[in-house]
């Protein structure tokens, strides 16, 4: 079994930006080559990505320690730097106002003190205050009975700036900048879904709701149905900013479309007048969407944890109120009961 202290070495084999200029989104495709005995996984699971941090970040905070070959690799493969602890803070820059203790930690890398504060920290000290690494965790994109020895991944690369200087995420600056095809290992293990996958029945309806990276697990979805041949039904509500550019996977959905395989709706949030997200397409198919619900079909959700997801089940709660003419009360009870009966799933982040 494979883990955290002891991952399998993958290798990518295809790297493919799947946003059109001029988005001001990267969202990469990443097929990771695997053996895929050795490292078995089911639709819905995820995959860890044990990510490194960027060389020339960990180089920079050498120059103000004592160098060494451990120091590097801890650095490098161990320490988060991209946070540091209060506790850190507190030590090594005590003059800090008290009040601005919480701003700096959200905002600062351990790299930005060295900067700030010109501090004369000893490797020792630095082994024992960083916070560890963590893994990435992505959502797996392919059925393995489609492509039993890949890995997908849809990979959000994420940049920006603060306080003049260039910030990346640390799993997707390692998987779409610093990982070389074909070269560079990539420490990976497989976390299980715990039932977000697909109906064990496969005459089951399902609906599935995945706006953004939010699509990567239902692409192994209906991967899995198409090669199982499962006569139930799909429908999947999907969006992004701009049709043109941040359509992904969209050849491949429209093809199951054309081919009366998937049921799809779109909402494309910067292409209109008025801002459409995947709840107000839900909305427009209330009559739809509740006759799916009424007669077994499944509902799964895949996204953003902070504001999609919450728009998401207000939007099901309200559908329930007027096509079920329910009270708020009876379609939180309502929205309870699908839950319970796992028929409502949710992989949010």
């Amino acid at each position: 079994m494979f883990s955290k202290t002891h991952p399998y070495f993958a290798r990518i084999q295809k790297r493919i930006l799947l946003t059109a200029s001029p988005s001001t989104k990267k969202t990469y495709h990443i097929e990771l080559e695997i053996e895929g005995e050795r490292l078995p996984f089911k639709v819905g699971d995820s995959i860890a990505v044990c990510a490194q941090n960027d060389p020339e970040e960990v180089a920079q905070i050498l120059r103000y320690v004592n160098p060494s070959d451990t120091l590097r690799e801890f650095l490098l493969h161990k320490a988060n730097i991209s946070r540091v602890t209060g506790s850190f803070l507190k030590t090594y820059a005590p003059h800090m106002a008290p009040e601005n203790l919480n701003d700096f930690l959200h905002s600062h890398t351990l790299l930005d003190l060295f900067r700030l504060y010109k501090l004369e920290v000893s490797a020792e000290i630095l082994e024992h205050s960083l916070l560890p690494l963590l893994p990435r965790f992505y959502s797996i994109a392919n059925s393995p009975k489609v492509f039993p020895n890949e890995v997908h991944l849809t990979v959000a690369y994420v940049e920006y700036m603060a306080h003049g200087h260039k910030r990346r995420g640390v799993g997707s600056h390692f998987l779409c900048d610093l990982a070389q095809p074909h070269t560079t290992p990539i420490p990976i293990y497989v976390q299980p879904s715990h039932g977000f996958t697909v109906p064990a029945d496969p005459n089951a309806s399902i609906i599935l709701v995945g706006p953004g990276t939010g699509i990567a697990p239902f692409r192994a979805f209906l991967q899995e149905r198409m090669a199982t041949h499962a006569p139930g039904r799909n429908w999947l509500f999907f969006g992004e900013r701009h049709r043109a550019t941040d359509f992904l996977y969209g050849d491949y959905l429209l093809a199951l479309e054309k081919q009366e395989r998937l049921r799809l709706d779109l909402a494309f949030s910067r292409d209109g007048a008025q801002k459409i997200y995947v709840q107000h397409k839900m909305y427009e198919q209330r009559k739809s969407l509740w006759n799916w619900l009424e007669n077994s079909a499944y509902f799964y959700l895949c996204g953003d944890a902070e504001e999609m997801a919450k728009d998401v089940e207000a939007m099901l709660r309200t559908i329930a109120s007027e096509e079920g003419q329910m009270t708020p009360e009876e379609a939180r009870h309502w929205l309870k009961k699908l839950r319970q009966e796992k028929r409502f799933l949710a992989d949010v982040y």
